[in-house]
This record gives structure tokens, C-alpha cells and sequence, in this order.
């Protein structure tokens, strides 16, 4: 990867997820990884989506959006002043609604070809060779309207061909198979990695290359893949972050250089 310029891997993911972030949406944002989300969603609300309603795990509502901490306890970093309150058992009921809240993010152990998302074990189930920190609310994968999938390894680890374990429900099988299921919501619609952007088949649900980042190349990307993705005829840069975004970032987002260290954990 390029080290060259100005800004990092983990800048260019949190703005390509922004950029998707909508007025309309009611997004909520926590876990034990939660940078590049909380981010992403800081910057939505000051350049695409000033109206969109935040909700975070740490039970606030719109809350005033002090600068990003490296911290898993985001009710301490959210606390200064919020719009509302509300307690663990309204989060896991607003996630058990469907739809009624428009997206969640997932960093994953291991993602496959579908969006599954893994982050329970790794290896045979009775007998493991690693145990991830799991999830609290699985729900939010089936219930909200999308999710976004942001893995801060492109590695043949991470990009499996089949997760040991679904966390996180992705497209499952592909084609139909989450309809199928009986899940009604759009699930996975971006993966923004360290290398670059991708969605999914309209049809099949296949992870397709959707932009390679200017750090990165086609090469890399599929070097570090440990499966076979959709490779359209022209590829684009993603598009890096522009000044204002750039700006936002290093002064009022993560003046402490959050994302920054995140770039050296690679």
C-alpha cells in the first residue's frame, strides 16, 4: 500500500461510508469496534445527512458529537449532552422491529463471498482454534434495512470463501436464499475495506469489486481474497477524500489521530 499519501485506509473507509449515509436514516453505531462507524457517521452529519437521527449502543440519541476517542465504552464518549436517553432494552427492541432501524456496521473475523460475517469462532465449533468476541445483538443483521461490512484486514484470512460460523447474516447462499429465509430487509449493500470498495450482485449477491483504492490495485485486492469475486470490465479509484472531508477529519473528527493509529495496526 501506498504511504505517500495524505491521508490513510482507514480516512478513505470512513468516508465511503458516509458518503451512503442518508437523511432519512435512523442509524445506529457501537460495539467493541467502533471508529470508522462512529466516524463515518460524525461526517455524514456535518457534509450529507445533518438531518439523519443517530442512535448509539451506549443508549443516546443525536448525541452531541464530541471528537473521536479510542474507546470501546462509547456512553462515556457520548455523554456530554444528547437529545434523549433510552435504555438497553429499548436498543434490542427497536432492533427487533423491522425496518425500523436503517442500518448497523460489521467489522468481521471472517466475511465471505455473501456477506456472511463471522465473529464467534474460527475452526470446527466444538473444538475451535480461535474465539472471537461475538456479537450482542444478532438481530440487527436481519432487521435492519441494511448493513455495511467494514473488515480493517483484507487478508485470505478474513475473505473467506465460507465463514466457520454466521454471526451476522449476509445474502447466505446468494440469490434468493435470505428471501428465502424469511428475511425481508436489503442486507450487506457495501464492504469497505483497506483495499477497496465492493458491493453485490443484484442477482447472484457475489461480492464485486466496486472501486480499488488509490493505495491499493486489482492485483492486490485479488492476491488477498480467498475467494473469486465479480470483477467488472472497468474498475474505478475510489474516489479519496476530498479537502473539506480531509479537513473535517484532522480537526474536528479525529484531531487525536484515532483513524491514524488505526492505519500502523494493519
Amino acid at each position: 500500500m501506498d504511504s505517500n499519501l495524505r491521508y490513510t485506509w482507514p480516512e478513505q473507509m470512513v468516508v465511503v461510508l458516509a458518503r451512503d449515509l442518508r437523511d432519512e436514516d435512523v442509524v445506529i453505531v457501537g460495539g467493541a469496534r467502533h471508529d470508522i462507524p462512529f466516524a463515518a457517521a460524525m461526517l455524514a452529519k456535518r457534509l450529507y445527512a445533518p438531518d439523519m437521527t443517530l442512535l448509539t449502543t451506549g443508549q443516546f440519541a443525536n448525541p452531541k458529537l464530541t471528537a473521536l476517542h479510542f474507546s470501546g465504552h462509547t456512553s462515556v464518549v457520548y455523554s456530554d449532552e444528547a437529545d434523549a436517553m433510552f435504555d438497553g432494552y429499548e436498543v434490542f427492541e427497536l432492533s427487533e422491529r423491522e425496518g425500523a432501524l436503517s442500518c448497523f456496521f460489521y467489522h468481521g473475523l471472517q466475511i465471505d463471498k455473501f456477506g456472511n460475517c463471522n465473529n464467534h469462532i474460527i475452526g470446527d465449533i466444538k473444538h475451535p482454534t480461535l474465539r472471537g468476541p461475538g456479537m450482542v445483538n444478532v438481530s440487527m443483521s436481519v432487521q435492519t434495512q441494511r448493513t455495511y461490512l467494514f473488515p480493517i484486514r483484507h487478508n485470505k484470512r478474513t475473505f473467506v470463501e465460507r465463514v466457520d460460523f454466521i454471526s451476522a447474516v449476509g445474502h447466505i447462499d446468494g440469490w434468493d436464499s435470505r428471501k428465502r429465509a424469511g428475511i425481508n430487509t436489503e442486507g450487506p449493500r457495501l464492504c469497505a475495506s483497506p483495499l477497496g470498495v465492493f458491493d453485490f450482485h443484484p442477482e447472484s449477491k457475489m461480492m464485486r469489486v466496486k472501486s480499488v483504492h488509490e493505495s491499493s490495485s486489482l492485483k492486490e485486492i485479488v492476491d488477498n481474497t480467498g475467494f473469486e469475486l465479480i470483477i467488472p470490465d472497468e474498475v474505478p479509484t475510489t474516489i479519496p477524500p476530498s479537502d473539506d472531508e480531509f479537513h473535517l477529519l484532522r480537526t474536528e473528527i479525529d484531531p487525536s489521530g484515532v483513524l491514524r493509529g488505526e492505519a500502523g495496526r494493519l
